[in-house]
């Protein structure tokens, strides 16, 4: 009798951690409470994902017309890293919802962290630099078009790389409704932590400007100095001098040294941006850009 009740009690127990399993599953799959807490507190990815992590779809994401362009519109290609992705500590939404944009797969959303296209779901700096140009007149409009992966090495966008080959997908969808106006490089963390020596960072670059020019793409480059994750990258940087070497080529433009820009402060973990560290640096691209289209931001 005790055995009988025994089992009895055991295929109870087992029904009801099915029954728990299945309202737990449906609450997160739905973003019902509890679990839509949990997300916000841990911040569980809840987008859609490329085979290279880049996000693809996100909850809440509105489409809007895209803008016609003509010599007020800015269209900003994004490369790079994690510092130019997705991974920043706080989220932003344009001030210029009608004029700054972000551009993915065709379509165009009003411009708010996590940008589409790019990796991760948290803040960036692109919306900041774009709300900057078009609050200093340098641009009516601006096009943003992300394409950052996080911890991805310089040889990855090179030519024959895996992210090179998405990096011309996207430029063939923009090419017949945009012209790309500038190109915003931040990257060489990874480089610099496995020691990619200036020469190979020079050439692997080199290699990515040739493919953009090859699929036409002439904009100007706005590079980062940008070695420093976990470290304080100033000793024995040969990544870094591969980036110094970078600007001496015709048509690429220092943005930003975050290496020197960004203090403790500025970075919420060692290495991607805390709030003032995504405004220092939106500050400075997007005061390179002024200075060569011929408006400082103030």
């Amino acid at each position: 009798m005790k055995l009988q009740r025994s089992h009895w009690l055991t295929g109870l127990a087992g029904v009801a951690v099915i029954l728990v399993c299945l309202l737990a599953w449906q609450a997160w799959t739905l973003h019902l409470w509890p679990t839509d807490l949990m997300r916000r507190i841990v911040r569980l990815p809840v987008g859609t994902y490329s085979p290279e992590g880049r996000l693809v779809a996100y909850p809440g994401k509105a489409e809007v017309p895209c803008p016609q362009q003509d010599e007020k519109t800015a269209v900003i290609l994004a490369i790079g890293q994690s510092n130019i992705a997705n991974h920043a500590a706080a989220r932003v939404t344009s001030r210029h919802p009608g004029s700054v944009l972000n551009f993915h797969a065709g379509r165009c959303y009003a411009a708010s962290s996590p940008l589409l296209g790019a990796s991760g779901e948290e803040g960036e700096f692109l919306t900041l630099l774009a709300d900057r140009i078009v609050s200093a007149g340098i641009y009516r409009t601006v096009v943003l078009v992300p394409l950052g992966v996080g911890a991805s090495p310089i040889a990855r966008w090179q030519r024959g790389g895996d992210l090179n080959a998405v990096l011309l997908s996207a430029v063939r969808a923009l090419e017949t409704r945009y012209q790309v106006t500038e190109v915003v490089w931040h990257q060489g963390e990874s480089d610099y932590a496995t020691g990619t020596s200036a020469s190979r960072y020079a050439a692997s670059f080199d290699s990515l400007a040739d493919t953009l020019r090859e699929s036409g793409v002439r904009a100007p480059v706005f590079i980062a100095i940008a070695t420093r994750c976990g470290s304080d990258g100033t000793k024995d940087n040969p990544t870094a001098d591969g980036q110094r070497a970078i600007l001496k080529r015709d048509g690429v433009h220092l943005g930003a040294n975050t290496d020197a820009l960004l203090d403790e402060k500025d970075r919420r973990d060692g290495c991607h941006m805390s709030a003032s560290g995504q405004e220092k640096t939106a500050a400075s691209f997007a005061e390179a850009i002024g200075g060569l289209r011929g408006a400082i931001p103030r």
